[in-house]
């Protein structure tokens, strides 16, 4: 695996390159939403399906923990089917998963996150068989950063369209309403396929460890790895405790800390779009990963240290440049991941450090709610996203490392 490979092939079409980033946001963005719908509606669903409300919030673990699991095998079914087949696979897998949520008994909705959550797992390496071949260089962490606002985008569109529409209607036309624009979705890809999966292998087989095998050949994705867990660990830290940090700490009511949370995710979605033009404008997508994993170190120490005992206004300032920062590293994390890859390992390569993603994903809240627990703080609990910013540092500093020691071995 070399740290810059050269092109697969001559500079792709451009009009072409731009159907297949809209195509691949726009899936992110339902599977995103999708599997946001059960959060949004909790109050609601809970009531539906007869179980405790706090149990809703299991779902979406047992969500992240399937993906993470399905991302072990996900890359080697994006090469078998193509990135465009497997796309219509995961918009399959959450109109299916919609569809079973109608039923509303508890054994429907363990059925509904298994689907979501395979969904999930497969969505970030389909779109990565794609846009490694159809970007251009000079492009790619824009490109990577631009599929990447589908995640947030889906929490927006779950945010706006679940609760009016359960108001008006029922919580069941939520999901009608994503599984019916996952089947229109899966009918537009329809004719793309054919030119957009010329590079399926039929011929690959599944493994054992999975996708876990380019981590084992290679010293520097491995650190590239941890890095993308002690990220992910910061961010969900952030976004799963925000509300009630500033319910309970700051002393605000819901609908401010509510409006705040939806300024973080636009922070996230802006960063992750200027971050990307950043590293593509600086030739190298490392600088800025190492400026974010610092910068959001310092953030949370702050809110850590100050957060009560500086004006509000200033903490929530803190809380927006987070949400830029800790929302806003996972374009340019994957178009570094796709920079070190042969052309047909980047489906591969990006699932295998996602399985390590989600893994931070599954780890920081749970971290977080432990120090919450010992300490009845969570501005103590802000010191673990500082923790895991630092380590995010060190971490990109033995991948450089091991570039090093690779360039010499050669």
């Amino acid at each position: 695996m070399s740290a810059s490979p050269p092109a697969a092939s001559s500079s792709p079409p451009h009009a072409e390159g731009w159907r297949v980033l809209v195509a691949t946001t726009w899936v992110q963005v339902l599977c995103s939403g999708g599997m946001l719908l059960v959060p949004t509606l909790a109050p609601q669903v809970a009531a539906a399906f007869g179980v405790p409300t706090g149990w809703v919030g299991l779902q979406v673990s047992l969500l992240y923990g399937v993906a993470m699991l399905t991302s072990l095998q996900s890359a080697v079914l994006a090469r078998r089917l193509g990135g465009c087949r497997a796309s219509q696979l995961a918009m399959a897998l959450v109109m299916g998963g919609c569809a079973l949520a109608l039923i509303g008994t508890p054994l429907a909705l363990l059925a509904t996150t298994l689907l979501l959550g395979l969904a999930y797992g497969i969505t970030s390496p389909a779109a990565a068989e794609l846009l490694s071949r159809f970007t251009a260089p000079e492009r790619r962490n824009l490109v990577y950063s631009i599929k990447q606002t589908g995640v947030p985008l889906g929490g927006v569109l779950a945010g706006l369209l679940a609760p009016p529409l359960a108001a008006l209607w029922n919580w069941q036309a939520a999901f009608l309403a994503v599984g019916a624009a996952c089947l229109a979705t899966l009918l537009l890809l329809q004719p793309r396929r054919e030119r957009w999966d010329t590079s399926r292998d039929g011929s690959v087989r599944m493994q054992r460890a999975g996708s876990l095998g380019v981590l084992r050949r290679y010293r520097a994705m491995r650190w590239l790895g941890a890095t993308g867990f002690c990220l992910s660990a910061a961010q969900l830290s952030l976004l799963s405790f925000a509300v009630a940090y500033m319910v309970e700490e700051l002393l605000l009511t819901l609908v401010v800390a509510g409006a705040v949370v939806s300024l973080v995710h636009v922070a996230g979605v802006s960063g992750r779009l200027a971050w990307g033009a950043l590293a593509d404008r600086l030739g190298g997508s490392l600088p800025v990963l190492f400026g974010l994993a610092g910068v959001i170190a310092v953030i949370f120490f702050l809110l850590a240290v100050l957060g009560t005992a500086v004006p509000t206004w200033v903490t929530l300032a803190l809380m927006v440049v987070a949400g830029a920062t800790a929302v806003g590293w996972n374009g340019v994390y994957l178009g570094e991941v796709a920079r070190r890859c042969e052309p047909g390992e980047v489906g591969e390569a990006t699932a295998a450090v996602l399985v390590l993603t989600y893994m931070g994903v599954l780890v920081g809240p749970a971290l977080f709610s432990l120090i919450v627990w010992l300490t009845g703080s969570y501005s103590a609990g802000f010191l673990l996203p500082m923790v895991t910013g630092a380590l995010a540092v060190f971490c990109l500093l033995r991948c450089v490392r091991s570039d090093g020691l690779a360039a010499d071995a050669g």
